[in-house]
């Protein structure tokens, strides 16, 4: 693998070798013996070893249960006051208020809420406020609506860790609020009954990789635990089973992009499971629109049911996505995911129109100077429903942050970003507005939010900018493959993909394995698609029948120019995933391309 680093990537990346948490050679004992001992393929137990995973964890981390994993929610600042204070809600049968956010998790976390807290036949109101008349976060107009439903608590969920002005008003009127949120903090908090967020700055559980409906799904244990000390017990005699509801935490937890490790690796995997069973009515139905015939992964997740989940809240029908997900007859729920999937193929053409407009400017800027570090990408009339979307989808591209904003007729701007390894997009955001250049923003490491008025563009540039470059130093930061193993044509087989699938899930921190095939040929070199963008090649390095290999979306990028220009490069390494091909229901190992180095 340490050759792989001085060879001439024809994307203009750099391979490294995958971290361990070991020393080298511990790793490479360590595979070695996994290998033997439970016949795993070198190339898997060397991904193994190097996550420090031993004959005597393995069981664990192929089959993690949440028993040894959950943590103990009191770990949590104000835990245990959020706790009593919904089991006394429970217990006297005040109706409670849900406030969420309007994506993914912000709806899965009120769905949780709505669904444990209805069996104890409590009445629950929800609001999710509309992105484009209330924007992000509580306001004290839909807080008092839910007082007036009659909620004596209202709980706002994957939001409210930035709301101060809102909640101090809804205190002064006597509201009774608690914040589960897990967004950046300040060093100041709203006024509340009880604010639990792992990212608050004095909290000390190491729990804030998880997102929102991870620290729901962990206040809601509590609750049961709490509820069973208090002889507290729904009408029906038999509580809530939380662990069916593991398929909506594992998609939030997917969808939020936050790291694959410890409780949330669980979460994942055991909410895949759940999913299967097809038990949530609505992402039943969803997951019948969206075409889903096979064993859910994670890719279904992400791209499947998420973005679907989220077209609701991006094009202003935001309670779509709770409906759904706590609907409890058959006929609603498949209306609500037709509608939601129609949405969404609204949405992506709405999408595509601002990212050709956004990229168009990313060109001129990057032209203009090649080296900066950020890209902050504006439009007037954007749809601010699909900024972050065009976000992510630029940041991918250009390998450096990406922040969009939308700019109304008046000046106001919204603003979504996603960030890159190096530098916390949240606390860059949450600077800016302590200095007084946003009016409201806040979110985590890979992703913000921000509005602001036009006049302070050019200032909040400087500001991000100058915390980029002393960050990243005076380039923005390479892209850059992590390989884990070689591999030959010959050890492309099914007992990879089989332990692969064992071994995942994958996302953010568990990134799925790439390996690196050496001294091949790249034969049979052809463009597909409908637009030809797709590179389809057979990878040939004499072990075996040439390998079937693909490269997507490969026209328009450095590694496709220059195939493109030099279709047969001579000898090659090529680095990858190996994944199934399932397309037209074949099942046959090839390649996923992602970069090919000369030599």
């Amino acid at each position: 693998m340490s050759e792989a680093q001085t060879y001439q990537s024809l994307s203009g990346a750099t391979w490294q070798e995958a971290p361990s948490v070991l020393p080298d050679a511990q790793t490479k004992r360590l595979a070695q013996h996994l290998q033997q001992a439970h016949n795993i393929p070198i190339a898997i137990a060397m991904h193994l070893a190097r996550h420090g995973v031993t004959s005597e964890s393995l069981d664990d981390f192929l089959e993690p249960r949440l028993r040894n994993s959950l943590p103990d929610p009191l770990v949590m600042r104000d835990a245990d006051k959020a706790i009593g204070r919904i089991c006394d809600a429970i217990e006297e049968g005040h109706p409670i208020g849900l406030f969420g956010d309007y994506d993914v998790d912000g709806a899965c976390s009120a769905a949780l809420f709505r669904q444990v807290l209805g069996q104890f036949g409590i009445p629950v109101y929800c609001h999710i406020p509309d992105r484009f008349s209330e924007g992000y976060g509580p306001n004290i107009t839909a807080l008092k609506q839910l007082k007036e439903k009659g909620a004596r608590l209202i709980i706002t969920v994957d939001c409210g860790i930035t709301a101060h002005e809102p909640l101090a008003e809804a205190a002064e009127q006597n509201m009774d609020v608690l914040v589960i949120d897990h967004h950046k903090a300040g060093p100041t908090l709203p006024v509340a009954t009880a604010v639990v967020n792992p990212n608050r700055l004095d909290d000390d559980s190491r729990l804030g990789y998880l997102c929102a409906a991870g620290v729901c799904f962990l206040v809601l244990a509590g609750v049961m635990r709490e509820c069973r000390t208090r002889n507290i017990t729904p009408p029906s005699g038999t509580m809530p089973d939380l662990l069916t509801l593991l398929d909506m935490v594992g998609l939030a937890t997917v969808c939020d992009v936050v790291p694959l490790r410890d409780v949330n690796r669980v979460f994942v995997k055991q909410g895949l499971k759940m999913l299967a069973t097809r038990q949530n009515l609505g992402l039943r139905h969803l997951c019948d629109v969206a075409g889903l015939a096979a064993a859910p992964t994670t890719h279904t997740l992400g791209f499947l049911l998420g973005p679907r989940i989220n077209a609701g809240g991006r094009l202003g029908q935001s309670d779509l996505g709770i409906q759904l997900l706590t609907a409890q007859d058959g006929d609603i729920a498949g209306s609500l995911a037709l509608r939601l999937d129609e949405l969404n193929v609204e949405r992506r053409a709405t999408e595509q129109a601002v990212q050709l407009q956004a990229e168009a400017l990313a060109e001129e800027q990057l032209t203009e100077d090649a080296a900066r570090p950020v890209l902050i990408l504006s439009g007037q009339g954007w749809h601010e429903g699909v900024i972050g979307i065009v976000a992510g989808r630029l940041k991918d591209k250009y390998n450096r942050p990406v922040i969009v904003i939308a700019f109304d007729d008046e000046g106001r701007g919204k603003g979504s970003g996603r960030g890159v390894p190096g530098l916390s997009l949240g606390d860059v955001i949450q600077a800016a507005r302590q200095d007084g250049l946003l009016l409201s923003g806040g979110g985590h490491d890979m992703a913000a939010g921000l509005s602001l008025h036009r006049d302070k563009l050019a200032a909040f540039t400087s500001f991000v900018n100058g915390r980029a470059s002393a960050a990243f130093g005076d380039a923005p930061p390479k892209r850059s493959f992590v390989a884990s193993h070689t591999l030959s044509v010959a050890g492309c087989t099914s007992d990879i993909t089989d332990w692969l699938e064992k071994v995942g899930p994958f996302g953010v921190g568990h990134p799925e394995p790439r390996f690196i095939i050496t001294h091949c040929q790249l034969k049979n070199l052809r463009w597909v698609g409908a637009e030809k963008q797709h590179l389809s090649v057979q990878l040939d390095d004499k072990t075996a029948r040439p390998l079937s290999a693909i490269c997507f979306s490969a026209a328009t990028t450095p590694l496709g120019r220059a195939l493109a220009a030099t279709p047969d490069p001579g000898p090659v390494s090529v680095l990858g995933r190996v994944r199934v091909d399932s397309f037209r229901g074949g099942g046959a190992v090839q390649l996923h391309i992602e970069d090919i180095a000369i030599g």
